[in-house]
């Protein structure tokens, strides 16, 4: 996993009060989904002050990237805020578009000439334009936007948020290809046996949730945890629904993959080398890249659940600086994170989203039915507080430093949504 990361992140700090966000015009026509709308981004002010950290980017995004399409998202506070779409062509940036961009109440994509924020969606478009044709390394160009967008802090009245763009793209490119450029192959390196989880969201929904199990390099048990788009929750349709098939479908894929390579999820690209009726019987699409990108995210993430041990020396070289990850299930985000590394140590964990069921557990106050749960989750700050990084993979056995797991509260913490969510966060690189 290690290994993946330096090809894929970004890992250096500058001023991460230099901040913005990038936008575009529209998907191309043949790359939006039926109902699909295409937005232009936000770029705003996320109620905290950066702080000024005034050291030099000295690495960057480093790797090649196959020829194609990426998609990639940045969530934070319970809302997936930039979804963004790019492609790469010969290692240079193409095509930067945002599907989604969603701050406070706004959706940036809907504003029109003459609001009070439409000036940040201008600038955005200035992003996707300074970007048009440079390499993918210079992406981290995002921590000082300042440089190259105008008016940033003053003519709009409010923050762009450039980390936030930068950890989208970042993800993209984790997630691998989207959509293909002719032919490529695939070589993922070596995962740990255990049960992963993993998303795909887009256009400010969660619309993949996946688990599987890797076992000797094999893929298990690949089940749907949700399937959600255009309002339809697949998971509720019975036979005789009119888009029941989209689900059938992919229970082929599920039974397809049964036992093959991690790296046969490439063939994800063409499901309907696999899959009967694509785009015939239903009257619908199945997008398989969705799946493929949901099984990266997982993936990336690391094992939510191990089997029989596992390592925790892949946590080696990260950079020193401040990161934020986030962990989704069922539709919503659930977890999310903010923490710095410092000298390989993890320092100041704390909880910007912790979400279940209906409940905000960061509004909860003491004597409420499921406050322990909140103040377990406090447990696990302490408890990580100025610990090697490699000190995470505890998570996968709270009961040993967290106080009444199952008993007090009478509901269970997983902590292995903390892990995913720090490690979603370590992925992105420095924020």
């Amino acid at each position: 996993m290690k290994k993946q990361w330096i090809l894929l992140l970004v890992l250096l700090l500058t001023m991460s009060l230099a901040i913005m966000g990038c936008g575009d015009d529209d998907v191309e026509a043949d790359e939006v989904e039926d109902g699909e709308e295409v937005v232009g981004e936000n770029g705003e002010d996320d109620g905290e002050e950066d702080e000024a950290d005034e050291e030099e980017i000295d690495e960057v995004v480093e790797g090649e990237y196959p020829n194609g399409t990426y998609r990639g998202i940045f969530e934070d506070g319970g809302d997936q805020q930039v979804s963004i779409q790019f492609s790469v062509e010969n290692g240079n940036l193409q095509d930067i578009r945002f599907r989604h961009l969603y701050y406070g109440g706004t959706d940036y994509g809907e504003l029109e000439e003459g609001d009070a924020l439409y000036g940040i969606y201008e600038q955005h478009l200035q992003v996707a334009e300074y970007f048009e044709g440079k390499p993918v390394s210079s992406i981290t160009d995002l921590y000082e936007p300042g440089d190259f967008v105008d008016d940033v802090d003053a003519a709009t009245g409010a923050t762009l948020r450039g980390n936030k763009i930068l950890s989208a793209m970042v993800d993209g490119l984790n997630r691998g290809l989207y959509s293909p450029d002719g032919d490529y192959a695939l070589d993922l390196p070596d995962y740990q046996d255990g049960t992963y989880r993993g998303i795909y969201g887009d256009g400010g929904e969660q619309q993949v949730s996946i688990q599987f199990r890797v076992e000797d390099g094999n893929i298990y048990d690949m089940g749907f945890r949700h399937l959600y788009y255009g309002g339809t929750d697949y998971g509720d349709l019975e036979e005789g629904d009119a888009l029941y098939g989209i689900l059938e479908q992919h229970e082929q894929i599920a039974e397809y993959f049964e036992g093959k390579a991690l790296n046969d999820i490439a063939e994800l690209h063409n499901p309907g080398d696999f899959v009967d009726d694509v785009d015939a019987a239903t009257g619908a699409t199945l997008r398989g890249n969705k799946v493929y990108s949901a099984i990266r995210d997982g993936l990336n993430r690391g094992i939510y659940s191990p089997a029989n041990g596992f390592s925790a020396d892949l946590l080696e070289d990260v950079e020193d600086g401040r990161y934020r990850g986030t962990y989704g299930d069922g539709g919503y985000q659930q977890v999310a994170v903010q923490f710095y590394v410092e000298d390989g140590m993890i320092q100041d964990l704390s909880y910007r989203h912790i979400f279940y069921r209906g409940e905000d557990y960061r509004e909860m106050e003491e004597g409420d039915a499921f406050y322990g749960i909140y103040e377990q989750h406090l447990q696990i700050a302490e408890y990580l507080e100025g610990q090697p990084l490699e000190t995470i993979y505890d998570l996968h056995n709270p009961g040993e430093f967290v106080e009444d797991v199952d008993v007090a509260t009478g509901a269970t913490i997983r902590a292995n949504k903390v892990f995913s969510a720090i490690m979603n966060g370590l992925s992105r690189g420095i924020y």
